[in-house]
């Protein structure tokens, strides 16, 4: 059966670490009472049981007594229930912790849970994930870190606050105009609109946030170096004409690689998390009581 060797928090008590072992007896670990209302349902009883350990883990390591934000949030405790006391930082600390108010205080107590989590994540050095790992991480999630289609295209803008009720017919002769240009660039045509450029290279995601989903739809379903439009926006009418497409792709893991590492790392975490909250319930005794 597994044998959990629990409580051992590494230098500053940031790391938090268990040991599992296949032996024929299970070690015993603390024994702790859980309060729960009395029509707690089984998710609300399994989330105190867990909240009730890790309280009891970072509190039998003087997490409680030893962390500078619990410290501070106690001192400002303190001096507004003794806004005229004349103490030191340290005495008036002394003195919450003399009243229990580190055991008390929610503040306190979402700051601890929050440590034990993260040291619950820990992930020690023969963890760390390898060069080869990654690169399969990377192919075996290939739709995590796709890079969206990029098309390169020509832009005119014509601008509803401007041209006002002319908006219409002008973007008629705009349309004609640009029917004729042939191959040539549309400089000097249209008008201004911040962030706009003749000729750019976006995601259609990036030109639905900029402009719009239609506009963002017809950039998507255009013929290579045919004008599309008039198409209508929020700030008027846009012509667009696709001159080259970037298909969607995954980069190499010497261009993504970091972003691979923290995405496999974030799952080696959930699995160090899920094995050592295991090992610690195993090891508890846990006795529950419902209030009435």
């Amino acid at each position: 059966m597994l044998r959990a060797l629990i409580h051992f928090f590494l230098i500053g008590g940031l790391l938090f670490g268990v040991k599992a072992a296949w032996e024929t007896e299970r070690t015993e670990g603390p024994e702790i009472t859980v309060r729960v209302s009395a029509n707690a349902s089984p998710v609300e009883v399994d989330a105190a049981v867990r909240d009730a350990i890790l309280l009891n883990e970072a509190r039998r390591y003087g997490w409680d007594r030893q962390d500078p934000v619990v410290f501070s949030h106690l001192i400002r405790n303190m001096r507004f229930i003794e806004p005229e006391s004349p103490d030191d930082d340290l005495t008036l600390y002394k003195r919450a912790l003399d009243m229990n108010m580190h055991r008390h205080d929610p503040i306190v107590r979402a700051r601890l849970l929050y440590r034990a989590e993260e040291a619950l994540a820990y992930v020690p050095e023969d963890r760390m994930p390898t060069r080869e790992e990654l690169e399969s991480h990377r192919t075996k999630h290939a739709e995590r870190f796709e890079r969206e289609r990029r098309v390169r295209f020509q832009h005119v803008f014509l601008s509803r606050s401007k041209r006002g009720d002319s908006l219409a017919e002008d973007a008629s002769a705009m349309r004609a105009k640009l029917g004729e240009l042939g191959d040539a660039k549309p400089a000097g045509l249209g008008d201004p609109l911040p962030g706009l450029r003749t000729e750019q290279v976006s995601a259609p995601s990036e030109l639905a946030r900029d402009y719009g989903r239609d506009v963002a739809d017809a950039l998507s379903e255009s013929l290579i170096g045919v004008w599309r439009g008039p198409i209508p926006s929020v700030y008027g009418i846009h012509f667009l004409r696709v001159l080259e497409e970037e298909p969607a792709r995954v980069p190499p893991l010497e261009v993504i690689g970091s972003e691979v590492r923290a995405d496999l790392l974030r799952e080696i975490e959930k699995e160090l998390r899920e094995e050592r909250m295991t090992a610690l319930l195993d090891a508890y005794t846990v006795h529950l009581e419902r209030a009435p």
